[in-house]
């Protein structure tokens, strides 16, 4: 406690220099992006939260999970190799350059350059050939393969400016971006972001100023809210999005499209690797009192790996039954009469009330007689292992996303054999996946994802838990915050008189 004390002390220190500005908005989150102002090397929460501030893509998906125009106007396959799309004209980046169909042609070719082996973006636009402009506001993409899911992954070809990308590369582009945003980067710290308004945008923004201030303690978040020196704490649990509430602030929640679920290593030699002991795990664990006591009642629960706002979801996939007695029966069926032990390893403070969460589902097996271990690290360890393996548990805690295109085959590009260090591999369900991936045929598309949705289940590959619902905390005078799939509209936030 007197550690959690003095660091809010110090948290008040860094911000009372602007505290009760008005023109300065100020936004508390868990990490900022190490990467700095560079959009491509990673594409996860919190550090997508960032991009939409100086960045954006050619498309957006809507709350609904529906594909909306953005900087794109048009898109057309005129074949199964080929798109065409229609760029608005009234764009420039915040240096006042045009934006024009070469800077998405730039843009294209380093994604698809050796120079980009690093970039996350990257994995996600391997299917591009070649690209070319057709006019100044007209795109044509050759793919290598029929990529009919092209308009929902354009949320994530960040535009920045062609010219200072080429002059700079990537590390420097990093600390001086320049992009299409209504907010301009002009300072990088370890605990903060300064920017500072381009009221010539296109998304033309209302407060002068702007910070992104790292801190990592939902804790500090919530107090510094409550004393005035940040305007929105992104990243809550909902108690303290509550504790803001009731002190006259405001408190918000918003459903995701992304699953949390505990992954189990297959093909180790493990207990996990027999599907009745799979299903036992799902069935033991108390859903709804999870999230009753954890979250608020608020999340979906889940049916298969995907949440219902996904495109490709299963409506037709029955609620995951609590049944103790039942997976009693088939740990006893799968030769484990007396249960068995495994190791788990979770980040702690990357969701809300993670920590308390994984206690939850530990005893909840332990009442059938399994034993989950819970060993934490970090995020930065996490995504390590995803990218290059090197587990040291049975099985870990991670999200199936489907942000930012909103579609259940996204999370399949990890939780399969498309992997490059897969911790679930089964060649039985790829065709589905393979096909659903190139098939321009709609009815087909989606049968073909109710098959994938419908085998994840029946294989219990993962603990399938809850969909992931974010909170957040304003002060009273703070409207126009929103977050929807990794997207926030800054332009739209401002402040009215308390």
């Amino acid at each position: 406690m007197v550690q959690r004390t003095l660091f809010i002390c110090l948290l008040s220190l860094c911000f009372s220099a602007s505290t009760g500005a008005q023109d300065v908005l100020r936004i508390g989150t868990t990490a900022l992006p190490p990467t700095l102002g560079n959009p491509y090397r990673n594409t996860g929460t919190p550090h997508i939260y960032t991009w939409s501030a100086t960045f954006d893509g050619l498309t957006r998906i809507d709350v609904d999970g529906n594909l909306q125009h953005w900087l794109a106007t048009e898109w057309e396959a005129i074949d199964d190799l080929t798109w065409r799309i229609s760029l608005r004209d009234d764009v420039t980046f915040s240096n006042g350059v045009p934006f024009t169909a070469d800077a998405v042609v730039s843009v294209l070719d380093y994604l698809t350059s050796d120079e980009a082996v690093r970039e996350a973006v990257a994995r996600e636009f391997s299917f591009v050939r070649t690209s070319s402009a057709i006019d100044p506001h007209t795109v044509e993409i050759i793919t290598i393969a029929p990529t009919p899911h092209l308009p929902r992954t354009l949320p994530l070809l960040h535009m920045v400016e062609p010219a200072q990308w080429e002059r700079l590369g990537a590390e420097g582009f990093a600390r001086e971006p320049i992009g299409t945003g209504p907010y301009h980067p002009t300072k990088f710290s370890a605990t903060k972001i300064e920017y500072e308004a381009v009221p010539s945008s296109w998304r033309k923004p209302t407060i002068p100023r702007m910070e992104k201030i790292a801190a990592p303690e939902a804790y500090a978040r919530t107090q510094a809210v409550l004393a005035g020196q940040m305007d929105i704490a992104m990243g809550l649990g909902p108690e303290e999005a509550e504790v803001i509430a009731a002190a006259g602030g405001r408190g918000l929640n918003w459903p995701t499209a992304a699953l949390w679920a505990i992954n189990f290593h297959h093909g180790l030699g493990t207990p996990l690797d027999d599907v009745r002991v799979r299903e036992a795990l799902n069935l033991a664990v108390d859903r709804r009192g999870l999230v009753d006591g954890l979250l608020a009642g608020i999340p979906e629960l889940p049916t298969q790996a995907g949440v219902s706002v996904s495109y490709g979801y299963d409506p037709d996939l029955p609620p995951i039954p609590y049944d103790p007695d039942r997976a009693r029966v088939l740990l006893s069926d799968a030769g484990y009469p007396d249960g068995f032990e495994f190791v788990l390893q979770g980040t702690i403070g990357s969701g809300a009330n993670d920590a308390a969460m994984y206690q939850k589902v530990a005893q909840d097996l332990l009442a059938i007689g399994v034993t989950m271990e819970i060993k934490t690290f970090p995020v930065s360890q996490l995504i390590r292992s995803v990218m290059e393996g090197g587990w040291d548990g049975d099985a870990f805690g991670v999200t199936y996303a489907a942000e930012p295109n909103v579609d259940v085959l996204r999370p399949m590009r990890n939780h399969s054999c498309l992997w490059t260090h897969p911790w679930y591999c089964d060649e039985r369900i790829m065709p589905a996946i393979e096909e659903a991936l190139v098939t321009f045929d709609v009815e087909k598309g989606l049968a073909l994802r109710h098959e994938v949705m419908r085998f994840y289940r029946e294989e219990w590959v993962s603990l399938f838990l809850y969909q992931i619902v974010r909170f957040a905390g304003t002060r009273a005078n703070v409207r126009g915050f929103t977050e929807v799939h990794g997207y926030v509209s800054y332009e739209d936030i401002h402040f009215v008189d308390e």
